[in-house]
């Protein structure tokens, strides 16, 4: 038997807990947009559209995120 482990160890990835954290604020301030884009003369339907892909954009970038999370070493 040899002192050195050979087991891997799941480490935390920082750079995923970051770009988790920044897509969740970019989802809640999408979900208040609405009003906001509407008082700029856009139009309700452009504007939750628009609201939409910033949220399925967001939801893409934290599954992504959460496939990442963890770094294996050895």
């Amino acid at each position: 038997m040899s002192n050195e482990p050979t087991e891997t160890v799941a480490v935390l990835n920082i750079t995923s807990v970051i770009g988790i954290v920044v897509c969740f604020a970019a989802a809640a301030a999408a979900l208040f947009a609405l009003p906001t884009l509407e008082r700029q003369g856009i139009s309700f339907e452009t504007a939750f559209w628009m609201v939409s892909a910033v949220e399925l954009v967001t939801v893409l970038g934290i599954i992504y995120f959460i496939l990442n999370l963890h770094e294996e070493r050895g």
